[in-house]
């Protein structure tokens, strides 16, 4: 007699990438500056420094102390040119997410416009909480964020992309970005998407695989409003 297997099919593991953006300035300028400021301040340096280890030296240059307040200034030029301002961006299963001064994410379901404007996709949408929020991933800085935001929108909520097939946007590489488990979604507190009732356990919830929508167990209809088929979480409702 065939042994039954007891193993179970495990759940997907959900997963998002980490984008970190890059510095909209030639990184040839930046290294020039860096690599003229660090000469300038080593040489400044040694005039000064020089004639304290060595006997009977001349003495330090005047300007060696210029000199070398020149390179630090010049070294902190290419450290400023060279570091972007913007936030990392994350995008995967929970939605968009900002890194700044904590985590901000914007749920898929909660995404209401995606545009492209002036070399950038701009997202538009609610965060986790129901505030207004908004994300922009440009082409200079964030270039794979984009690419990777539209193909995921273009999967999960298409109603509300407005990006046209010929934007100017990278393919969307599986090795671009940092790939970072994610933790499942929160539901208890929730309200159900299709009755508002509170979902006060966690067994009582039913997610959307797509958007991340949650419904009450006993709440499912047949598709979400993001067009994705729940028969599948209705089939487990009557188990």
């Amino acid at each position: 007699m065939a042994k039954k297997s007891k193993s179970k099919d495990k759940p997907r593991q959900r997963r998002e990438r980490r984008f970190e953006p890059r510095t909209a300035a030639s990184p040839t300028v930046v290294y020039a500056v860096g690599a003229i400021g660090a000469v300038a301040m080593g040489a400044g340096a040694w005039e000064q420094l020089a004639p304290l280890v060595r006997e009977g030296g001349p003495e330090p240059l005047k300007a060696a102390l210029y000199i070398l307040a020149a390179g630090a200034l010049l070294v902190g030029v290419a450290i400023w040119i060279g570091t972007s301002g913007e936030p990392a961006l994350r995008v995967g299963d929970g939605g968009l997410a900002v890194e700044k001064s904590g985590l901000r994410r914007m749920p898929w379901y909660a995404v209401e416009q995606i545009q492209w404007r002036e070399e950038a996709v701009r997202v538009s949408g609610k965060d986790d909480s129901g505030a207004e929020m908004a994300v922009v991933a440009r082409l200079a800085t964030q270039p794979f964020a984009a690419a990777w935001i539209v193909k995921e929108a273009r999967e999960r909520i298409p109603k509300v992309v407005d990006v046209p097939e010929d934007a100017t946007l990278p393919e969307p590489l599986a090795s671009a970005g940092e790939t970072l488990p994610l933790d499942p979604p929160q539901v208890v507190g929730r309200r159900c998407a299709a009755s508002g009732k509170i979902i006060a356990y966690e067994p009582e919830a039913r997610v959307c695989p797509r958007c991340d929508r949650a419904y009450h167990k006993a709440h499912v209809p047949e598709a979400c409003e993001c067009g994705a088929s729940l028969e599948g979480l209705r089939t487990a409702k009557a188990g």
